[in-house]
């Protein structure tokens, strides 16, 4: 393909070779083997969510309390063997961000969460694990395309694993899970993961049927 399907833009410069924008991709398996690798993080991402276990549990506190996580289905991926036990939960996010005050250039950040953290530590810098940056000026017109090697690489994550992951808390090796569990961002991120119409269009909701309108003056 030389030129793109959206904008008939040629995809390389004049020397035919080099590519007018380029977008890099940043592997999980190796950061979260390294996770596991620490002791004290270690124990942290598998004893955290224990406490969500108790049927009686009154207060919802983290997604770990809600009726979602807490589900025949989720629980067969985070509980019954020490594997699942040791499954990692992720949340991934979508946002653009607007580079410069003036001007029209944005670039969209991916990254994901550890929901295995604590709130305390989920949201700290050294905690957020970012996949990638699509490059501007512009919003993706293709996200997919974007998004297919952070798909490709969680279902292989989901599905086979991490073989001869090192527990650096048991000082054992295990078999390392990991499964997107949520996907959030602003109304506009959503709508484009989606593939739906924008909050202006006349049914816009990814709920319900609802219909908008123009108001007459």
């Amino acid at each position: 393909m030389d030129e793109c399907p959206f904008c008939s833009e040629p995809r390389r410069i004049s020397d035919r070779t080099t590519a007018v924008a380029k977008y890099q991709y940043i592997p999980l398996e190796h950061r979260l083997r390294l996770a596991y690798a620490h002791p004290q993080t270690a124990a942290k991402l598998q004893n955290y969510r224990q406490k969500f276990r108790d049927p009686q549990l009154s207060s919802i506190s983290d997604v770990w309390g809600g009726s979602v996580l807490r589900s025949a289905k989720m629980r067969n991926l985070f509980e019954g063997d020490d594997d699942c036990d040791c499954a990692i939960a992720l949340q991934f996010s979508l946002d653009s961000v607007q580079m410069h005050k003036t001007g029209q250039n944005e670039i969209w950040p991916l990254i994901c969460l550890n929901l295995n953290l604590p709130l305390t530590e989920r949201f700290r810098e050294d905690s957020i694990l970012p996949i990638g940056i699509i490059p501007g000026p512009q919003s993706p017109s293709d996200l997919d395309s974007f998004l297919y090697p952070f798909i490709t690489e969680a279902r292989q994550l989901s599905s086979t694993g991490v073989r001869e992951c090192y527990d650096g808390s048991t000082q054992t090796y295990f078999r390392l899970r990991v499964h997107v569990v949520l996907c959030t961002g602003d109304t506009p991120a959503i709508a484009k993961l989606l593939r739906m119409k924008s909050a202006t269009a006349s049914s816009c909701c990814r709920f319900c049927n609802i219909q908008g309108s123009i108001p007459r003056t």
